[in-house]
């Protein structure tokens, strides 16, 4: 069931896998559909599914992936975690994940069947038109933060606009007809922005505690001033609290500095744009504020490994 190889990374107390492969993850081989050269898969699932067809135990243990995950939940009852952050139960929401953020899954919370029902979408920014890297996808898309745990509780209405685009999406991939290529590309466009959409100001988010809701909109108030990155001050000043209290809770919340946080939206932003090819390296580091291209060029590749001209050629 796992793929035949994959890459590792050392984390603090053990070695971590991470996955590249959509249609041999978790119970994606469990039928004959096609993965759309590994860029698109989408399942249902069910309580009755995941009793007749039991993932492997690897699954359990944290590990990460390559690609981008929506779970659109109508209802579950198996825990999940992501990050150091444990999720039980949920109804109408939506469950989003980036690539490279930790994740693992357990049993059920009850000893008797479930009656889980939803869909789960699995994707490559490659299969969007015009997105060809993560970096980009998360940029258009917002509710793929870097840093925080995007978990949604949608109202009724919403819930079911979403729905019956994942019910498309899953027919579709099934049909296997000519251009079912672009009507998925298409489909799952038109899904990203109803969710974009729903999760507009981050209405509906579950958070645990204080920390994760100043993180949220900690990273908010930076994706809303992208092409003018402030400092820690400014921001805290924004979200009306003090830098000190700002700082303490992003730590808490991400083990990451503030200034840290800044610091992967720049590069973020520097890759967007440096993946624009019409624009020179001079007009990406004026766009992010710097004065001169020596010192954008520092920060890049200090923060990269690779200076800007070789991220570009890459």
């Amino acid at each position: 069931m796992l793929f035949r190889f994959f890459y590792i990374c050392v984390d603090s107390v053990y070695t971590m896998k991470i996955y590249d492969n959509i249609k041999t993850y978790f119970l994606n081989d469990i039928d004959e559909t096609t993965d759309y050269n590994n860029q698109f898969y989408i399942r249902t699932f069910s309580g009755k599914n995941l009793n007749t067809e039991l993932p492997d135990p690897v699954y359990f243990e944290p590990h990460k992936r390559d690609f981008f995950e929506i779970g659109i939940i109508a209802r579950h009852n198996k825990n999940m975690m992501i990050g150091d952050q444990t999720f039980y139960k949920m109804t109408n929401g939506l469950a989003i994940i980036s690539p490279f953020q930790t994740i693992s899954y357990g049993k059920s919370n009850s000893g008797v069947d479930d009656d889980d029902e939803g869909y789960v979408i699995y994707f490559k920014s490659s299969i969007l038109e015009g997105l060809n890297q993560p970096y980009e996808v998360q940029n258009r898309f917002p509710f793929f933060k870097m840093h925080t745990l995007p978990l949604y509780y949608l109202s009724e209405d919403d819930f079911s606009v979403i729905s019956v685009l994942a019910e498309s999406l899953y027919q579709e991939s099934r049909n296997n007809e000519i251009h079912s290529l672009e009507v998925i590309s298409s489909l799952l466009s038109v899904l990203l922005y109803k969710v974009k959409r729903v999760t507009y100001n981050n209405e509906g988010i579950v958070t645990l505690n204080r920390f994760d809701v100043i993180m949220s909109k900690f990273e908010n108030a930076i994706q809303s001033t992208h092409t003018n990155f402030l400092s820690v001050n400014e921001y805290a000043s924004m979200l009306n609290i003090s830098p000190i209290y700002l700082t303490e809770c992003v730590k808490k919340a991400t083990g990451k500095s503030a200034q840290k946080i800044i610091i992967d939206y720049k590069v973020l932003q520097a890759k967007t744009l440096l993946h624009q090819k019409e624009k020179s390296i001079l007009e990406v580091a004026d766009a992010l504020g710097f004065n001169e291209v020596s010192n954008f060029n520092q920060f890049f590749k200090r923060n990269v490994g690779i200076t800007a001209s070789q991220f570009r050629k890459q």
